[in-house]
């Protein structure tokens, strides 16, 4: 019997009430769950093992609840989606909800939408299809980069060492930005755009020759970067 139809199985063994039904979906589905997690739309995150181990422990969690209620549903519906889709799903959900537990991720207010300034959420998923939504998004927030960056390579010509306090004023944001933009230039764009195509830090690090702790702390500084200067607000 192929895996997801187990999986299936074991569902309606559950919702029957089945001695010992749990752990073994719990033997059968966790493998399953550890390789979806490794390709959620989730940015720079992919490449975390906590968490991709919290995606797989959310799911788990969901799926037990309330006395395993969602799987309980699932087995009632008079036609239930297929059993893989629908763990697809209950993973992508989780994810989000991963994500949205980090601390880079900027929740939303009454002027802002929430996320806008992770580029994990911005991030395209390796292999599939991207929405015009996030393409226009993914636009502006180049857009946005590379005029920047043609600001701090006119104010280091004209200014010198003075660049980074002049565009501290001129941006009217905290100078640790600016120094942080005009020390690491020729990273900021191309770092950017290879997270927006969804490629991985490791994948970004050999690609540029920057160590994997200099990728992230260039995907940070830029995060925060935008956030300063209120981008998207």
């Amino acid at each position: 019997m192929e895996s997801w139809e187990q999986i299936a199985v074991l569902f309606q063994d559950l919702a029957a009430g089945e001695e010992g039904a749990w752990q073994r979906l719990l033997v059968t589905l966790t493998p399953k769950l550890e390789i979806l997690s490794r390709n959620q739309p989730i940015g720079r995150l992919r490449d975390d093992e906590d968490a991709r181990r919290d995606i797989v422990a959310k799911v788990i969690t969901r799926l037990h609840a309330n006395e395993h209620r969602a799987i309980k549903r699932w087995v009632a519906d008079d036609a239930p989606a297929p059993v893989r889709a629908w763990i697809r799903v209950v993973v992508r959900s989780a994810a989000i909800d991963v994500m949205r537990a980090r601390p880079e991720y900027i929740r939303g207010s009454k002027n802002r939408s929430p996320g806008w300034f992770s580029l994990a959420t911005l991030a395209s998923q390796a292999g599939a299809a991207v929405p015009d939504s996030l393409v226009g998004k993914q636009r502006e927030v180049e857009s946005f980069m590379a005029e920047s960056a043609r600001e701090v390579r006119r104010a280091v010509e004209a200014q010198g060492s003075d660049a980074a306090g002049h565009l501290a004023a001129t941006w009217q944001i905290p100078v640790v930005h600016t120094r942080r933009f005009v020390k690491r230039l020729d990273s900021y764009s191309e770092v950017l755009r290879m997270i927006l195509a969804g490629c991985s830090y490791s994948e970004v690090s050999e690609s540029l020759a920057l160590s994997r702790r200099e990728v992230e702390l260039v995907v940070g500084y830029i995060e925060e970067f935008f956030h300063a200067r209120g981008f998207g607000a």
